[in-house]
């Protein structure tokens, strides 16, 4: 069963990518006047990369109790294409963030059937997240708007595990960030290359290697 959700979450991030990223409406140019276009990100060897990506990734659905694969399903699949867009424009539409989190509010609806102070604790997770970036992004440019809304995702499914899964979560997803953040400085000494960088795919791993690091 494991592994047809995980096929299933592979399908729907490609599915994503192939079919709504490419429909989503063009951003406004920004202050650097530039702007991703989102109708050329959707290759057919880039879907099927992802799609393998996420295919490889939900192997952490080992380790996550049944009643919270609907959760997963959301997270891994329109979140997968959610954070790739991230990895190749340093955008995260607001759209697909929203598709995204209905469908892992979906998912939670059935999370509180069986289990509903599990089901609140993700929600809770998810707004203490939310606030939490908020208030960095408010009074810092660390980062975009848009990983603020993530980090409610994020922190939603943190907080299907717990105070400790949600604070692991959060922590693993800093942590490859800044892994990211100094990679990425290093490779543009001498170059031209651009100060900001993709923080979204390090911060949506966090709740993936929280997991995983549990499971081991």
């Amino acid at each position: 069963m494991i592994w047809l959700v995980a096929l299933a979450c592979a399908g729907s991030a490609a599915l994503h990518l192939a079919v709504v990223v490419p429909r989503l409406p063009e951003p406004e140019v920004g202050e650097d006047g530039s702007a991703p276009s989102y109708a050329s990100l959707a290759p057919v060897g880039h879907v099927a990369l992802l799609a393998l990506i996420v295919l490889a990734l939900s192997s952490v659905l080992l380790w996550v109790p049944v009643e919270h694969l609907a959760v997963w399903f959301g997270y891994l699949g329109a979140g997968g294409a959610l954070v790739w867009v991230d990895l190749r424009t340093t955008w995260l539409p607001r759209t697909l963030t929203l598709a995204c989190g209905a469908q892992m509010a979906l998912g939670l609806i059935w999370v509180a059937a069986a289990d509903w102070p599990t089901a609140l604790g993700a929600v809770a997770g998810g707004a203490v997240a939310f606030l939490l970036f908020h208030l960095v992004w408010r009074f810092s440019s660390a980062f975009g708007y848009g990983d603020v809304r993530l980090a409610a995702l994020v922190g939603a499914m943190g907080g299907l595990r717990g105070l400790e899964g949600w604070l692991l979560a959060l922590v693993c997803g800093t942590l490859l960030g800044a892994v990211w953040a100094i990679i990425h400085a290093l490779r543009r000494r001498g170059t031209n290359r651009p100060a900001y960088f993709a923080y979204g795919p390090a911060l949506w791993l966090g709740p993936i290697a929280a997991v995983t690091l549990s499971g081991w």
